[in-house]
């Protein structure tokens, strides 16, 4: 059982800054095309109603065409203006999914039971959202989302079975079909079969971008991901007019250790270090491995001092480490420099604060190492 919990607390911790990143782009990318296929969608219901004004569905088909780009609009121009976040990708997928859920619950009680059941052009836009979820890049909505989807049509087609007799000669109509209990049964087999494929795409990408991103050491991101990353931080905080502090961390007279101990050691130490790092900073907060023994700290919401302080902080923290690799008979201590930098008072671009935290990294260690220097 403890085993099983520690599996869905890692689960629903949800995804790490990269998968984050990913998500915040396809969730704008589905913004778009949101706002183009509920747009296309209007013609439909409007030439309907233009032709056929005394007919409920087309009527009722409109309206609930209408709200959907309402809504469409309003995550649009969120997204222009607000940082992604996992609960923005869980309310657009249930809504992308709910209306088309509610467009078929308004289709039983001002059309007619079959219209709902046999509905193709609608019931088909179930896929197109369900496909949608993996741009969010979260597998958490795909099993939750995807699940309560299959769990809406499944309690739509009992409901219609229990209130209605789906064979009664009063509400046949061949232009809509008939009911098929094989064919409901076909559906929801079909929504089940593209939720679990969508999550298997979701779920591969996941492994395919950690592999891209890690370094494959120390599990932190690499360099080239964080060259990505940086300029997507620069102009969100640009945009927001949001602070933050660069902390380049360099282990101190690292090289005796590899040259006195053998690298095997010198490789656990950094494995050591990196994992100090990691849990020494927030979940929002982004720790790189930057090439050897030198380390990118990004602290978010920071200021006046503060990225300083979480700076210094982590190396007494790695101070206070009594590191014991296997076959050595002794602990070896190990102490970190570091630079610091805060956007934007060192810098508005990436090569200005890298350059400036450097600089002062330099300088921490030329004053004796061991120590932050951040201005």
């Amino acid at each position: 059982m403890r085993d099983w919990g520690k599996t869905w607390r890692e689960f629903w911790r949800g995804p790490d800054a990269a998968l984050l990143v990913a998500g915040g782009e396809g969730e704008r990318q589905a913004a778009r095309v949101r706002v183009t296929v509920v747009a296309l969608l209007l013609i439909t219901p409007i030439y309907k109603i233009i032709y056929y004004p005394d007919n409920p569905v087309f009527l009722w088909g409109l309206i609930i065409t209408a709200v959907a780009m309402v809504c469409a609009l309003a995550i649009y121009f969120y997204l222009r203006y607000r940082v992604y976040r996992p609960w923005v990708g869980f309310l657009s997928s249930t809504l992308d999914t709910g209306f088309v859920t509610s467009a078929l619950v308004l289709f039983v009680f001002v059309g007619s039971p079959l219209i709902a059941a046999n509905s193709k052009v609608t019931f088909d836009i179930y896929f197109l959202a369900i496909v949608a979820m993996s741009l969010r890049h979260d597998r958490r909505i795909c099993l939750v989302i995807g699940g309560f989807t299959v769990l809406q049509y499944v309690l739509l087609i009992e409901a219609i079975t229990h209130f209605y007799d789906v064979n009664s000669p009063d509400i046949q109509d061949p232009s809509v079909g008939y009911f098929s209990g094989v064919d409901q049964v076909t559906r929801m087999v079909f929504l089940a079969a593209a939720v679990v494929i969508t999550y298997s795409i979701v779920a591969r990408s996941e492994r395919l971008l950690y592999r891209s991103v890690r370094d494959p050491m120390t599990g932190l991101f690499n360099r080239g991901y964080f060259d990505t990353l940086f300029d997507f931080e620069i102009e969100r905080a640009r945009r927001y007019k949001r602070r933050f502090s660069l902390a380049i961390i360099d282990a101190d007279h690292f090289k005796r250790i590899n040259d006195s101990h053998g690298h095997p050691t010198g490789d656990a130490v950094l494995r050591a270090l990196a994992r100090t790092l990691r849990l020494g900073v927030r979940q929002s907060d982004v720790v790189v491995r930057y090439g050897g023994e030198e380390f990118v700290v990004l602290l978010h919401e920071t200021g006046d001092g503060s990225g300083a302080e979480k700076a210094d902080l982590l190396r007494q923290t790695v101070g206070k480490l009594i590191l014991k690799p296997p076959g050595i008979g002794h602990a070896i201590k190990l102490t970190v420099s570091a630079g610091v930098a805060t956007y934007p008072e060192d810098g508005q671009t990436a090569r200005a604060l890298l350059t400036a935290a450097d600089q002062r990294l330099l300088r921490a260690k030329q004053a004796g190492r061991n120590r932050v220097v951040a201005s």
